[in-house]
């Protein structure tokens, strides 16, 4: 998938790296699964999170955060 193939999905992923600066977020080339690793300090360090759509990875970032703390 190139850059102009991913619309506003895109955008919105660059949105969601702004809200989460400290994660490691992107969209896997061969799965198109949204992906996300927390930063070395966070609670959840073992645990990498998956998402099909932005949407949902969203929604798991923001409950990961809830549970363990900012």
């Amino acid at each position: 998938m190139t850059a102009g193939q991913c619309g506003d999905d895109g955008a919105e992923l660059e949105w969601l790296r702004r809200e989460y600066p400290q994660w490691r977020i992107w969209r896997g080339r061969a799965t198109g699964e949204y992906w996300a690793m927390p930063p070395a300090s966070h609670p959840a360090v073992r645990e990498l999170i998956s998402a099909s759509d932005i949407g949902e990875l969203a929604r798991r970032l923001a409950q990961a955060d809830e549970r363990h703390g900012p």
